[in-house]
Formats: structure tokens, sequence, C-alpha cells
């Protein structure tokens, strides 16, 4: 058995992930189509379930995307005060992840480029794997473009230092990244959100220092 529930312009304000803010701000939903209904399963087991269909809007930016958020009478837990509670999965279109940086990608080579806008829509999509590959190939490909020497990317990220492009303590963190990518690429291991959300963030200092940064300045300070 279905039903379904149209509701527009609900009042009030709901805290979610705005994908052009790269960050939870406050939203309206414009409209709800709510699917809710329940499917008997004999010997007296009911799964109720509920779809929310919803499309938002930014308070802050006013992009406005869409949210789906479910529930199932299956999927239930309690809180640590008792309290009973049905967990909820959220999918947003576009897809988003939070505490990504908004950076300016047509200062970026374009091989550079397509490499991180693949990543980011990987991550955004949890593909793991993929978004680690990803990370790898990232690095590749800017040492490539910065012409860093060495038959491999271990020697090719110590060059990036010879080259004063980054730090030693970034040439450490670079390594790291670069053994995350090998254990995407060669183990098919998918790294958490944490480690991915990381490791792009530092990326993209990378990219803000060496590209961005420098475009900004030869533009302003002539």
């Amino acid at each position: 058995m279905k039903d379904f529930t149209l509701e527009n312009n609900l009042e009030g304000t709901h805290k979610f992930i705005c994908k052009e803010c790269s960050r939870e701000t406050s939203h309206k939903i414009i409209s709800s189509y709510c699917e809710h209904g329940h499917e008997d399963h004999g010997y007296g087991n009911t799964i109720a379930w509920m779809v929310k269909n919803q499309i938002i809007q930014c308070l802050g930016c006013e992009d406005v995307s869409f949210r789906i958020s479910s529930t199932c009478s299956e999927d239930d837990d309690y809180d640590e005060n008792g309290e009973h509670y049905y967990n909820e999965t959220i999918k947003y279109y576009p897809s988003r992840f939070e505490g990504l940086k908004a950076i300016n990608i047509y200062l970026l080579p374009d091989e550079v480029q397509s490499i991180y806008q693949e990543t980011i829509l990987a991550i955004e999509n949890e593909q793991n794997i993929l978004a680690g590959i990803g990370i790898r190939a990232l690095i590749e490909t800017i040492c490539k473009d910065q012409k860093a020497e060495g038959k491999d990317l271990n020697q090719q990220i110590n060059s990036l230092h010879e080259k004063s492009i980054v730090t030693k303590e970034g040439v450490d963190i670079l390594h790291k990244l670069r053994v995350l990518g090998n254990k995407a690429a060669h183990e098919v291991q998918a790294h958490n959100k944490e480690q991915l959300s990381l490791a792009i963030q530092i990326i993209e200092h990378m990219l803000d220092g060496t590209y961005i940064i420098p475009h900004k300045v030869s533009r302003v300070l002539k």
C-alpha cells in the first residue's frame, strides 16, 4: 500500500549541506513530495517506509537543488538516552561533500583541472576506491606539469622540494597520499570519508599555492 503527500513552501529552516557553499547552511524546503506506505510480509511482519523528495534552496547563496530523505522501519536504533529513532538515508542532487574548498579550477592547467574534477566527483559520489586512485593521479599530473624529475612518483615528489615548489613537510604529506593512492590502485582498498576529505584538502592547498595564488599575484601586483 502506498500513499502520496505534496507540501509546498514548508515553514521553518533546516540545516542541509550546500554544494556551492561547501558546508552545512540554512535551507528552506520549497516543495516536498512524500511517498509512504507499508508492506505485509506475513506472520505479523509489516515493514513501513517513507521517502521525501524535496526541492531545497540555500538561504545564503540561494542555490536550488534536490534532496531525498528515506527511512524504513527495519533500520532503527536507540540513541544514548534510550530514545528510539529510525536511521535516515540522505542523497543530494547534484551530489556534494562537506568541507571541499571552492577553488577556481579554471586557473589550473587543463590536465590538472580534468583529473581534479573527476576526483571530486568520485569523492562526492562515495566512490572511494576511484577517489583514492584519483588522488594519486592528481599528484602525478602536478609532478608532470611542474617537470618534476625522477623515474617514479617517489622521486618526482622529492624533486618538487628540490625545485622549492613544496616544503619538506609538504613532501612528507605527499608521500603519505601516494601510499594512500597505491593501496587504492593495487590493493583495491577503499579509504574512508575522513581520509579522502583530508587528502583532497591537502592537494587543494598545494594547487592554491602552485597555480592560483601566483596567477593572482601576477595580475594584481604587476
